[in-house]
Formats: C-alpha cells, structure tokens, sequence
C-alpha cells in the first residue's frame, strides 16, 4: 500500500500549458532578435551554389584571376548584371513564385516569369527597375545592381521551398524547416517595394522563413521570392515572344526520354493564354530512343511559325528554330559507343550533377554534331543568310540519318 504522507504530496504539479507557453516564449524571444541579424539569402544553401557557379563559368572567362590561395575564389570574377554589353542583350529569366496568388486562373502556375537584364529588372504583370540608374546612383538589388553570378544563380535554383507549379505545402514545409533554399528574396519591383527595391537583403528573416514554410509568397509584398525561371517556362520563349523577337532559337535540353515535348507545350500554351499568341508547327521530326537502341529516323531540329498577326495584323509573323537532342545511329563513334552502354542517353536525369569525363564528352560532341547537321559545315559559309537556313530546314534541307 502506498504510503499515507509523502514530502511530495503538497507540491503542485506543472500546468502543460503553461510549459509550453513558457518554452514558446523562451524560443520565440532569441528568434525574434537573431531574424533581425541573419539574412535568409546568405545562410542557406544559395550562397554556396552561387559561388560555384561564379568560379565554374564566370571565372573561367576571368584572364587576370587573382583567386585566394585558400578558397580557389576570386572577386573580380562576377560583374554587375549592369556592366554586359548591351549588344547582344543578356536576359535571365527566373520565377516570381505566386504561392498565395489571388488571380484563379493562375492556381495551376503559381508563378510569373520574372527577367533580369543589364537594363531593367522585373516582371510584366508587376512592373520593372532600372537594373543600375546613375543619376540615383541606384540599383536593382544591391549598391551597384544585381550582379551577374546571383542572376544565374536564382535561374538555376531548382530545390527551394516555393517551386511554381512545382510547389507543394509539405514540400515547402519541409526544405524551410531543413533550410533547403537556392532560391533569393529581393525586393518587389512594382510599388509594393518602392522603398526597398534597391535591397538585397530582407529586414526581417523570420518573415521571409514564414512565408516560404506556410506558401503564403506573391506580388503584393515589399519583398518577392524568385526561383529557377523553369518553375514557371523552362525554355525562355514566353520572354521572347513577349518582346516581340522575329527569329528564336530555343535549346531544349530538358530530360525528356519519351519525347513529350513538355516544356514546349508548357510555353506554347502560355503565350497563347497570356498574349494569344498562337505557334505552330507543320512537323516535329523529332524521336524518342526505343529501348537500347536509336530512334527511328529523324531529325534534331523543327521550325515553327510565331503568329504575331493574329493580335496585330499589321505585324510581321516571326520564326521559331526549336533544337533538341536525339540519338539516331549516326553520329561520332565515341558517341555511338556512349550511348549503346546508356539507354536514357541524351536524355539520362538532371539530378545526376557528377558527370563523368565520357559523359561529359559525350554530349558536347552530340551538341557539335548536331548544330553542324542543322547549319552545315562548309568551311566557307556555314549559312548565307538566315532565312535561307530556315527555308532549307522547312523545305527538308537536312535529309534524314540512315
């Protein structure tokens, strides 16, 4: 039997609810204050990503690199997106992720192309910046405008807690809560931001960290949240088209091993609901591998046509040159070989980022070839003019592999 006086009887046990409203509060407080010091675009995975990709491709075009003799990096290596050449013009595209977008229709996209040039900063629907304005001695994003190293960067951000049509809410719980961000708040270029546009940093990171784990990111705040511009059109055409561009080459180097065509139709059906804008094509002689060996005949390249008429009949129709890789039987050896020991070749998955020195190999000489077959070779003029490249494509210039 348990005994009839215990020193323990007379104390009061702990109220659940007051423990936790007192652990919240123990928590809550350091959480308020550290959010006003670390910022949410440097403590994460972006700033990593960012100076690889400054020292893998800007780096390499850097003649005078003057690099740490520690980390391998050097400054001088990224550029103020304001200081390239405006011929030819640069255009980056990124995601203006609209996870709480109130438009209805664009529940399935969740999103809005947003670009980044050496001139303006910005989006359609939204508005734009000067990328560096001298006489306000002003820029988009930072003391001297965004840069060219965080523009590819937030391009290239694939893994972050708002992804555009890709965004789920356990998703987006999960990469906040294990700090899982390529992606870059900034300010918003319209008028939410006017006062903090020329920022690159939020004031407040458990703000930011609240949106992102909850979904609550759109247009109408003073900071937005961009991501990997394939979050809303993978191939750049939507900004093109929307500019107005006569003649388009677009890369398609997706992974797409069915030949389905999904980022292509992803673009088409958005300039069309957006601009109405209709692109057509007469044939895509493009084909999947079936199995381990090469596809049935075909070719590596298709053109369509950019009805601009159809909104402006004054306008002048435009042309879009579409490339995307095949493996038809025909092609270097080295390449033969590679692809006969790797069935998804050229289309093996994006997560794969440790190629190998055959793989690597392989799918820059896939990429030679197949711009030589679509221009030609000659060693005096490879096109003499473009339409002529596109009427030799159209009219079956470029015979089938056999």
């Amino acid at each position: 039997q348990p005994p009839l006086w215990s020193p323990f009887a007379a104390v009061a046990q702990p109220n659940p609810a007051g423990v936790e409203l007192l652990l919240m509060a123990l928590l809550g407080a350091p959480a308020l204050f550290l959010a006003r010091f670390i910022d949410a675009n440097k403590f994460s995975l972006h700033a990593m990503y960012r100076a690889r990709l400054i020292r893998t491709f800007l780096g390499a075009s850097n003649s005078s690199r003057k690099p740490s003799p520690f980390t391998g990096f050097d400054p001088l290596d990224n550029v103020p997106m304001a200081d390239l050449p405006q011929r030819p013009l640069h255009v980056v595209n990124c995601t203006l992720n609209l996870v709480k977008g109130e438009n209805l229709a664009w529940q399935q996209r969740k999103a809005e192309s947003f670009t980044v040039s050496p001139l303006h900063c910005g989006a359609h629907n939204v508005g734009y910046r000067r990328t560096w304005n001298g006489a306000l001695e002003k820029g988009y994003a930072g003391i001297r405008g965004v840069s060219l190293g965080t523009a590819i960067t937030i391009s290239g951000a694939a893994a972050s807690p708002n992804m555009g049509y890709h965004s789920s809410p356990l998703v987006a719980f999960l990469l906040t809560l294990f700090n899982v961000r390529l992606g870059w708040w900034l300010g918003n270029p319209g008028h939410a931001g006017r006062k903090v546009y020329q920022h690159s940093e939020a004031p407040s990171t458990l703000r930011r960290l609240s949106d992102e784990a909850l979904g609550q990111t759109d247009d109408r705040n003073p900071f937005v949240y961009l991501s990997d511009g394939g979050h809303f059109e993978n191939l750049g055409l939507y900004e093109m088209v929307l500019r107005r561009c006569h003649t388009i080459v677009v890369s398609d180097a997706g992974c797409d091993p069915h030949c389905r065509f999904e980022d292509l139709g992803n673009a088409i059906r958005k300039i069309r609901v957006d601009f109405g804008i209709p692109i057509e094509f007469r044939e895509v002689p493009i084909y999947a591998r079936m199995g381990a060996g090469p596809a049935p005949a075909g070719r590596y390249c298709a053109v369509g046509t950019i009805r601009y008429s159809v909104v402006d009949p004054d306008a002048a129709d435009g042309t879009l040159i579409y490339l995307k890789p095949a493996f038809y039987g025909n092609e270097p050896r080295d390449v033969f070989n590679y692809a006969s020991t790797t069935p998804t070749f050229p289309h093996e998955t994006t997560a794969d980022q440790f190629f190998t020195e055959a793989q690597f190999e392989s799918y820059r000489a896939l990429g030679s070839f197949v711009i030589d077959q679509v221009i030609g070779d000659s060693p005096v003029v490879m096109a003499p003019t473009l339409d002529a490249l596109v009427g030799r494509i159209r009219d079956g210039g470029l015979p089938p592999p056999p």
